[in-house]
């Protein structure tokens, strides 16, 4: 990976879940965020760190093998990392990372080497796991990871959606940060994904799907009943430019929606055996990107699944008979950061306005 050999690349770690890692790499010029899956035995180690060290951060990243698995064409990238030393069971990174977060514990009177963890005997878990590289990085895609400041439930409004959000997200359309998207769309990247590919719509397999046989090395004869089905995310995105949320939806719209329940459910139990009964199919308010996209999973696949945030898309297509408008007119009522551009906008400034 290039940008690791950057001289005056800083590496910050901002956050650490139980399965995830979120670093900030800043070059001076540039800034990006890389996602890191993690095991329990990088977890421990990469918390007992200072999220300032970026030598110690920086020399557990080179000390992998990065090779790329896909990518957009524009910010989004994907690789996967191999370690460099995997006849020793442990690569050099991770044995550099153990030897400092050993050291920090010890001065806390407690071994951090006496778990099963400290025994650096598995491969498996040091020889391989997923990365996803955002460059460059908007200032929206670095405050979706950065320490959170806690959280606010917002209503909506459909005038406060035309006074503050419709703005906010012309910008966002015309500033040109969706071509990768566009690159999907139109089947120049990202072709080994695709399951379905209608005039409208198409269906993808999402790249959070990490657990996915390599759609590049994998026959798809063999993807069906798998057991990384478990984890079973796909991705209909629309082919529609002037489709940006739910709050776009009208009418005109349910024979593309059915279409999408109908034939993207048919078509992921062709492939993977999954029936329909099986998935829950719905959308994000407000999305991930502005681009009008539904989200397939499998009910014991949880992620993405917020009460505060997902519509079932069975649910949106009801409602669109109700009234064509409906989404237009709704007041939405969803989770915010505080962290977010968006609360600032929604809350702050529109509090101020009130006043």
């Amino acid at each position: 990976l290039t940008v690791l050999n950057n001289k005056n690349l800083s590496v910050t770690k901002l956050t650490v879940s139980d399965q995830h890692v979120n670093f900030l790499l800043d070059d001076g010029d540039v800034k990006s965020v890389l996602k890191l899956n993690l095991e329990p035995i990088h977890k421990n180690r990469l918390a007992d760190v200072d999220e300032n060290d970026s030598r110690a951060h920086l020399q557990f990243l080179q000390g992998y093998n990065w090779n790329l698995s896909s990518e957009s064409g524009a910010e989004y990238s994907f690789y996967k990392l191999s370690a460099k030393d995997s006849s020793s069971g442990i690569s050099n990174a991770a044995s550099f990372l153990f030897n400092k977060a050993a050291h920090i514990v010890k001065k806390r009177k407690f071994s951090y080497m006496s778990g099963k963890d400290a025994t650096c005997s598995s491969k498996s878990s040091e020889s391989l796991f997923n990365a996803e590289l955002i460059s460059p990085a908007s200032d929206r895609q670095i405050a979706r990871v950065m320490p959170g400041l806690g959280f606010v439930m917002i209503e909506e409004t459909s005038e406060m959606y035309n006074t503050i959000l419709k703005p906010h997200i012309d910008k966002i359309i015309s500033s040109g940060s969706l071509g990768w998207l566009k690159n999907v769309v139109e089947g120049k990247k990202e072709l080994e994904r695709l399951l379905v590919n209608r005039e409208e719509w198409i269906l993808n397999i999402d790249t959070k799907w990490r657990t996915h046989p390599d759609p590049k090395t994998v026959p798809r004869k063999e993807w069906l009943n798998h057991q990384a089905t478990r984890d079973l995310y796909c991705l209909g995105i629309v082919k529609i430019d002037n489709i940006y949320s739910l709050r776009d939806l009208r009418a005109d719209h349910i024979p593309l929606l059915k279409e999408m329940i109908d034939i993207g459910s048919r078509t992921i139990e062709e492939v993977y055996g999954v029936k329909k009964d099986q998935l829950r199919i719905f959308v994000h308010y407000h999305p991930q990107f502005y681009h009008f996209h539904v989200h397939f999973t499998r009910l014991e696949n949880e992620i993405g699944a917020v009460v505060e945030r997902g519509h079932l898309l069975a649910d949106i297509i009801q409602n669109l008979q109700l009234s064509s408008t409906y989404y237009y007119d709704k007041t939405m009522t969803y989770k915010l950061s505080r962290k977010d551009k968006l609360y600032k906008k929604l809350v702050v400034e529109h509090e101020d306005d009130a006043k």
